[in-house]
């Protein structure tokens, strides 16, 4: 082998670089001298050298390892997942960046070994806050291993792995406290004991999606969250049928922020989860009933009277406060007022309620960008999705009630959010985009 190379040689001739190495690629990425190698065979490009110098092997160093962290972190943000945990094994300078620049990590394409390959992995991601084991066959010792190495952690996803157990659920309420979002969805190994104490060590928690658990969607669990979870915004309990009034109402009282709750399959739940939930969650924006045949029309007019009192008293503080300021601090202030009101449940003001005061605006505004995506920005608007399939007892009368008093249910084509399907006497339902001008139905 000549004892230096050209950059140009090595351009134009590739027959000058050694056929073992890329023979036995592969292999070679794994052996602990390939950095010697490369070293030896790779110039420095970033030198300043001119182009077509002969450049001598023994004066050949390569600065790859120090690589700025901001550019590795550049780099890194374009590659997949898999590719972050081999860059991670390269060196220690990458290693520890890596440990502190990657915040979100996903092992759902290891279909083998995942189990081990998170117990090896977790104490070198410690500043994780995004983790994703959806669909994969991991076990107890893998989220155990995240629950002592990632106390960063926010958003953990763990949808279809069948394989958990409460376990697990111990585990991140010991480790995980600054949890914030957890998707359980068919993890149908835990049980009601390990959402209590998930509920007890997890107080941040505010998206907890339960859907299938069918052990663990319990009234015992849902209470627990009630009462540890005040925090929560989205609650997924679909399909566990096993959920009565007792669970629905511990969560209405105990959570004022909620949002977003699916009770489809629960149809043991009757008017009084309905009634709670329209009375102490004046943030409702989407609720779905599907299934839930004990639902009536007293429901229904609940929440009519809910959302038509709520509009008036913003437009009645409106007609009195329009002129005083503009169109934003208005409606910040009239948000505050009225979410003040429904939670005194008086029918009047208070004059530090009305008054819009710059702590109070900008705590409901921080509180306002922790809603899921989905729900929309109007603050005002009320309910903005109701799913009422197969709710069979409810009469047109009374969903026609709800679909006025919220004007973001919409039953047109392209912008439905009141769903009916099933309910063969809901068929003359129609939102304000179906009526003509005399209030006649379009076909």
């Amino acid at each position: 082998m000549e004892s230096y190379l050209t950059r140009e040689g090595f351009a134009h001739n590739p027959s000058n670089f050694p056929q073992h190495l890329l023979a036995k690629e592969d292999e070679e990425m794994e052996s602990r001298d390939l950095q010697h190698k490369w070293k030896k065979f790779i110039p420095d490009w970033d030198r300043a050298t001119p182009y077509g110098q002969e450049v001598a092997v023994e004066d050949w160093e390569s600065n790859w390892p120090d690589l700025p962290m901001e550019l590795l972190m550049r780099i890194v943000a374009l590659v997949d997942y898999r590719t972050v945990v081999v860059a991670s094994g390269v060196c220690t300078s990458w290693r520890d960046s890596l440990r502190f620049g990657i915040t979100e990590l996903s092992f759902s394409w290891c279909r083998k070994n995942v189990s081990n390959l998170v117990q090896s992995l977790a104490p070198k991601f410690s500043s994780v806050q995004v983790c994703s084991l959806r669909r994969s066959p991991v076990m107890d010792e893998a989220v155990a291993a995240i629950g002592r190495n990632l106390h960063e952690l926010r958003d953990l996803d763990l949808t279809g792995c069948t394989l958990l157990t409460d376990g697990s659920l111990l585990a991140l309420a010991t480790g995980c406290t600054r949890l914030q979002k957890l998707n359980l969805s068919g993890c149908i190994g835990i049980t009601d004991v390990g959402v209590v104490a998930l509920a007890k060590g997890c107080s941040s928690l505010r998206h907890l999606n339960l859907c299938g658990c069918d052990n663990a969607g319990l009234d015992y669990a849902l209470v627990a969250l009630g009462a540890g979870c005040s925090e929560l915004q989205y609650l997924n309990v679909g399909w566990c049928d096993r959920i009565t009034d007792k669970g629905v109402t511990a969560v209405a009282l105990g959570c004022p922020d909620l949002a977003e709750i699916d009770l489809c399959g629960c149809h043991f739940i009757t008017d009084r989860s309905v009634m709670v939930l329209a009375d102490h969650c004046p943030r409702l924006r989407r609720l779905i009933l599907y299934g839930c045949q004990n639902i009536t029309d007293l429901s229904m007019y609940s929440l009519a009277e809910k959302g038509n009192n709520r509009r008036a008293m913003i437009d009645k503080m409106g007609a009195k406060q329009g002129k005083n300021s503009g169109i934003t601090g208005q409606l910040n202030r009239l948000v505050v007022a009225a979410d003040s009101v429904f939670r005194n449940g008086s029918g009047s003001t208070t004059s530090s309620s009305t008054t819009s005061s710059h702590d109070s605006v900008t705590h409901w505004q921080s509180r306002r960008r922790g809603y899921p995506e989905t729900l929309g920005n109007d603050p005002v608007s009320g309910l903005m999705s109701l799913n009422l399939s197969q709710c069979v007892h409810l009469s047109a009368a009374a969903v026609q009630a709800v679909c006025n008093a919220y004007p973001a249910l919409h039953t047109c084509p392209g912008k439905c959010s009141l769903t009916i399907s099933g309910c063969l006497n809901l068929t003359s339902v129609h939102c304000k985009c179906g009526t003509g001008t005399r209030g006649e139905k379009v076909g």
